[in-house]
């Protein structure tokens, strides 16, 4: 009988515990919130923002204010800033832009070159040339 009342005890001691400390956390909004990462992110910085409408924004953090941030587009052609309000944000993360895909055929074809090169080289110097 007392096996049984103290796991009686136990189990609504163990059950309460989550539930009182899930009710002791206060929500944080929203915009307080990416106010707080946006600030430790410096400006310069390569960022990518993705809005509540599902717009993302991919460019240089220009400036922080007290509603928003200042985003300078990374595109083909010139784009002027764009202003997003924090209360507008859903996602803020650096953003490593990394080689275009033009740069990166450059490299492919200078590589491949330069082996055909030398292993034409190496072909004529074993033939006596």
């Amino acid at each position: 009988m007392r096996v049984i009342a103290l796991l009686v005890v136990l189990s609504f001691l163990t059950a309460t515990g989550p539930a009182a400390a899930q009710q002791q956390r206060l929500p944080v909004p929203a915009a307080d919130a990416w106010r707080a990462l946006a600030s430790a992110i410096e400006p310069g910085a390569f960022v990518s923002v993705r809005t509540k409408d599902g717009t993302r924004v991919r460019g240089t953090l220009v400036q922080r204010t007290d509603d928003g941030i200042l985003v300078k587009p990374k595109t083909r052609l010139a784009s002027p800033m764009t202003a997003i309000a924090y209360a507008d944000i859903d996602g803020i993360e650096r953003w490593n832009p990394g080689m275009s895909a033009g740069l990166k055929v450059v490299l492919g074809v200078g590589i491949g070159a330069g082996v055909m090169l030398l292993a034409g080289a190496i072909i004529v110097a074993a033939a006596g040339y």
